[in-house]
């Protein structure tokens, strides 16, 4: 090439003489050759320049491949992170919900002595020895918890019930395979406004603390209200105000809402290896005292008196509570000791209601027992009747005994247990038919899962 060059420009300098300069002297050669040298330096320049050029060109095509073959692959990485922030977003959403719940199998046996007023119509009365009573019962339960923020829960439950009782989640197997009914059980929001204490809004679990198996509230009752809690170090506590029957009509009756408000204060001691545990409960029904029963019109052992034709309950509740769980081991297995006071500042008698009892293991993972016993004794208006268990002495005030239980988990989450109750009723007052100390017998077998 570079010959090639110089070859032609000589031939354009020759062609460039003119004729009659055919002789060319040795100054005009020397000139022609500088002039020459010249040429081929600047063709020298070009070639090279020309070859870098080449080189540049090549490399900018080999770094547009490469962008190439980076846009493509980071196309690909954003569409696979698009989908992987699909996934974590579903997870996260997932792991904000928290479901849980338990059924449960019940065999129950019955035995009370009460009679039974019953006659046919137009006959007089003919009080009859209540019969034995077998049945089983299932119970249902589930519920669904949504971290709405860090500091805000939403709860909703729903459980099975018989004529939607609020102290029993249980269903009878009856009714030639009938449906059964699932009612409405939790809905609550849960704020936590500090470290030390959070309020709860709407249908809750119970907030405050009971001793060991204290009867005197049923543990299936979910009030309906607002609470507030709080725990700092070794104290802990609890307000609430909750409603039992809102009142509407016209303004010559009265139609002050019935309510629930209480309080509770309680302290946890550790004690060596072991932890005592002591609060200080009171609750007030208020407007409750001259109104007729709220739930099935029924009293559940409290005295009533007849105004209108009515039976309406004669005093208040204002019930004040003790209560004191201490909880160590002996040896390798749990050992639960507890008791509980209560008694109705507004009552002029039958005002008080104590328990207490001890429970050996613990029935929660595979393999592993419990067995328990406890006494009651619970006055005619010592609580208010339509609070307390609804096993025990069948669910009435004026009723005491003793209650004895066994448990065992063959595996985690699945329990067996057995309770027995040995109760008396109308301790203190007869009934409609003039008995007292009734005997009134309940085994309860049942057959838990939970999950």
């Amino acid at each position: 090439m570079k010959n090639l060059l110089l070859a032609s420009a000589v031939a354009a300098a020759l062609s460039y003489v003119p004729a009659s300069e055919a002789a060319t002297s040795p100054d005009d050669l020397t000139q022609i050759r500088q002039q020459l040298e010249s040429l081929m330096q600047r063709v020298d320049k070009l070639e090279q320049e020309n070859t870098d050029l080449k080189g540049e060109n090549d490399q900018l095509k080999a770094q547009a491949d490469y962008l190439k073959a980076e846009t493509k692959g980071l196309r690909k990485d954003a569409a696979n992170a698009a989908v992987d922030a699909a996934k974590v977003k579903g997870t996260d959403w997932a792991s904000k919900i928290t479901l849980k719940g338990d059924v449960r199998y019940r065999h129950e046996e019955i035995s009370d002595n009460s009679l039974s007023n019953a006659a046919a119509a137009g006959q007089p009365a003919n009080p009859q020895q209540t019969a034995d009573r077998y049945r089983d019962r299932i119970r249902a339960r589930v519920s669904l918890e949504a971290k709405v923020t860090d500091k805000l829960l939403a709860g909703i439950g729903f459980t099975t019930t018989e004529n939607s009782d609020p102290r029993s989640g249980n269903q009878s197997l009856t009714g030639a395979f009938s449906k059964k009914a699932l009612d409405l059980d939790l809905a609550y929001l849960d704020w936590k406004f500090a470290s030390w204490g959070d309020a709860i809004f709407g249908k809750m679990k119970q907030p405050f603390f009971k001793p060991g198996q204290s009867y005197f509230w049923d543990n299936d009752i979910t009030p309906e209200g607002i609470a507030l809690n709080f725990n700092s170090g070794i104290v802990f506590g609890t307000a609430y105000g909750y409603w039992i029957n809102e009142v509407s009509g016209t303004e010559n009756i009265v139609t002050a809402d019935t309510q629930l408000f209480g309080g509770q204060i309680g302290l946890k001691l550790p004690i060596g290896a072991s932890n005592l545990t002591l609060a200080a409960h009171y609750y007030d029904l208020a407007s409750g005292q001259g109104r007729a029963p709220f739930y099935n019109n029924s009293a559940n052992g409290n005295t009533t008196v007849t105004l209108n034709n009515s039976a309406v309950l004669l005093n208040d509740y204002q019930v004040a509570e003790l209560g004191a769980e201490w909880n160590m081991n002996l040896g390798a297995l749990p050992l639960q000791v507890w008791a509980d006071f209560a008694q109705n500042q507004d009552a002029d008698d039958f005002d008080q209601a104590y328990g207490a009892g001890v429970l050996l293991g613990k029935a929660a993972n595979a393999r592993t027992w419990e067995l328990g016993t406890s006494y009651h004794k619970q006055e005619k208006d010592a609580l208010f009747g339509q609070l307390v268990d609804s096993d025990f002495g069948a669910g009435n005030t004026d009723v005491e005994g003793w209650v004895l239980r066994a448990g065992y988990a063959p595996q985690k989450n699945m329990i067996f247990n057995l309770t027995y109750f040995l109760n008396k009723r109308n301790v203190d007052v007869p009934n409609a038919l003039g008995q007292t100390n009734i005997d009134y017998k309940r085994l309860q077998v049942d057959f838990n899962a939970k999950f």
